[in-house]
């Protein structure tokens, strides 16, 4: 339950050596390697030699075609799949089979000709929809399409807006020519189709009559004959495309039989990038390469052993003041799922502490007195349980199922407190029976608010005083008591006066606690002015502390609020007097309190350590241990003992 300690190594190793040795460290999977020669000291040592080569571009570009690949699969030849469910294991020696990579890639290529042959078709399909819309204004028009003006006769296609008054339009184009002719094709809910043939003696009077009806005119190039021969013959078109689509979607489907060597290779190919990300850390000549990283000082051993089967050599250090020290966390299985909780915020700084066991009994806790509830804390607790027996989790869902285990036994402990089985659940369904029965408790949040109130105040100021007790420690450990005294112990003694003095003591203690301030908390300012100030304005801070108290009275506000919405869920599935109309009302409404509930503790019990505890100590800025290891998507790999 602490920061892991790291030793930092540096050292020298063959050329020759350098792929096999990568890989077996690697495997190992406990060395961060890390930039070089972004230290000023590294330049001479690193005299002479270049930045490694390597295939990462190549690689990547591999990745992204195997990762498309998936896609296409997915959308295509879609296999469901449960919600949780354990990855397929493979033994080291398949994972890194020589065929694997040339079938994958087989089948990555034929899913690219499938799906490229696929859009083609559906482009193709898109043009004949378009063009059959296109010609639906025309279908009862039986004239060619290719009908054109001759050395007399003008020939306009077009349209005119479908509010026009078609019967004026062709009484004004009579007006205008005696030699005019106006043929309505068809129309729809924006336009009407229209032809319009005139002698072109009159060419302009029929213009200005066009032109003031808004008409405007359609050009049919490439097609010849009617529009409905023309219709007929892109419809059968469009009903051969839709065969070929059909056929590379079948064709697709039995690609699909390839999903698990693609899914493979992706991991494969994962491996390489890391690798190859790995290479660019180096510097490297024709014969050697220099590298550098960190290690966790309880795995030094394996990874010496490493190294000494190579033709290497190396020095193990431990950080110095300036090193920007990755960060492991190392806990056990009651506080690491709070670690969801902290890298939310920012892993802690390498000087500073391990905020998961000093956070697990204040968050859950919290947690369990905002959701306050026997039956929501069973809920959550049989949820994270089938999940963790069904599933191999990791990372944050491992995380996050067991914070979800913790949470639920605190709501159900502090649901039992207060009488809390689904609101009011138990009193209610008696009462539907004519009887009455309820559930025994020693508090009860509606009846008595202002007990929970000050409850919640009290445990916030024991958290805050954990807090200040916490930066004391750290004070002490870096050598700087007189620090932890005066800025902790001097806040100490301010709270213990005006403790005194809210039962009814001296207020001497008070006083003292004041002066220690007062005398203490403008020390760093250079005169003595400055350091007067320094003290009496550091009295202003007290102002800082009652507002940070005061924000644990939303554990009473959310508390109420989920014991409310509970107990109305109840009230309205009473109403009508039937268990079956209230248990229909009672899943909906508790999944939807249990939901809203959820989000709200959550991120309001997040906000009490973030604010009001970490602001009394911690120091963030880590940046996470990342060292070179298999790290898959799709498939767990079991390594073979030798």
């Amino acid at each position: 339950m602490a920061i892991a300690k790291m030793k930092k190594i540096k050292g020298f190793a063959m050329q020759a050596d350098r792929d096999t040795l990568l890989r077996e460290l690697q495997l190992l999977g406990c060395l961060e390697v890390s930039e070089m020669g972004d230290a000023p000291e590294e330049k001479e040592w690193l005299e002479g030699l270049e930045g490694s080569e390597t295939k990462l571009s190549e690689y990547r570009d591999r990745l992204q075609s195997v990762s498309s690949a998936i896609k296409a699969l997915d959308k295509y030849a879609y296999v469901k799949s449960a919600m949780f469910k354990n990855r397929s294991e493979i033994k080291l020696s398949s994972f890194f089979d020589e065929q694997l990579p040339e079938k994958a890639m087989n089948y990555v290529s034929e899913i690219e000709a499938a799906e490229r042959e696929l859009l083609r078709l559906y482009a193709q399909e898109d043009k004949k929809k378009a063009a059959l819309a296109f010609l639906e204004l025309w279908l009862d028009l039986d004239v060619p399409l290719d009908y054109t003006d001759t050395n007399y006769a003008g020939v306009y296609f077009g349209t005119i807006p479908a509010g026009s008054n078609f019967d004026v339009f062709h009484e004004e184009l009579k007006e205008a020519s005696d030699r005019v002719q106006a043929i309505v094709a068809g129309s729809d809910r924006e336009q009407t189709g229209v032809l319009v043939v005139f002698h072109k003696e009159h060419i302009e009077q029929v213009n200005s009559v066009l032109r003031k009806f808004g008409f405007n005119r359609v050009a049919f190039k490439d097609y010849t004959g009617t529009a409905r021969e023309n219709h007929d013959r892109i419809s059968s078109e469009l009903a051969s495309i839709r065969e070929e689509i059909n056929k590379s979607l079948e064709r697709l489907k039995e690609l699909g039989e390839g999903r698990e060597a693609i899914k493979l290779y992706y991991d494969r190919i994962s491996q390489l990038i890391a690798i190859e990300e790995t290479k660019e850390k180096l510097i490297e000549t024709d014969k050697v390469f220099a590298f550098k990283g960190w290690i966790p000082a309880d795995r030094v051993s394996a990874v010496e052993k490493v190294l000494d089967k190579f033709c290497s050599a190396y020095e193990l250090t431990d950080p110095g003041k300036d090193d920007n020290v990755p960060i492991k966390l190392v806990n056990n299985p009651l506080t690491a799922p709070l670690t969801m909780v902290t890298e939310m915020y920012s892993l802690p700084s390498y000087d500073g502490v391990d905020p998961n066991p000093l956070m697990m009994p204040f968050f859950t806790i919290f947690f369990g007195i905002m959701f306050n509830d026997v039956g929501y804390g069973l809920v959550l607790i049989l949820l994270s349980l089938i999940v963790r027996a069904k599933v191999k989790l990791r990372g944050t869902v491992k995380y996050m199922m067991g914070l979800m285990t913790l949470c639920g036994i605190t709501s159900a402990m502090v649901g039992l407190l207060t009488g809390s089985f689904f609101g009011d659940a138990i009193p209610t369904i008696a009462g539907l029976y004519g009887k009455q029965i309820s559930l025994p408790y020693l508090f009860s949040p509606m009846e008595d608010p202002l007990l929970v109130l000050i409850g919640a105040l009290i445990i916030g100021f024991i958290q805050i005083i954990v807090g200040m007790a916490i930066n004391a420690y750290m004070l002490i450990r870096d050598g700087k008591f007189l620090d932890a005294l005066f800025d902790v112990g001097s806040w100490w003694l301010l709270f213990a006066g005006i403790g005194v003095l809210a039962m009814g003591g001296t207020y001497w203690v008070a006083l003292a606690g004041v002066a220690a301030l007062v005398l203490t908390q403008g020390r760093s300012k250079p005169t003595l002015i400055g350091k007067i100030i320094g003290g009496i304005a550091s009295l202003y801070d007290i102002t800082g502390y009652f507002g940070d108290i005061l924000s644990y009275s939303r554990l009473m506000a959310l508390m109420l609020a989920g014991g409310v919405i509970a107990t109305v869920v109840n009230m309205l599935g009473s109403l009508p007097g039937s268990i079956i109309f209230y248990l229909i009302i009672f899943l909906i409404g508790h999944v939807f309190n249990m939901g809203l509930n959820i989000v709200g503790t959550y991120v309001h019990a997040s906000r009490l350590q973030y604010l009001e505890f970490f602001g009394k100590f911690y120091r963030d800025g880590g940046k996470p241990f990342t060292p070179l290891s298999l790290k898959t998507k799709y498939v767990d790999i079991i390594k073979e003992e030798n």
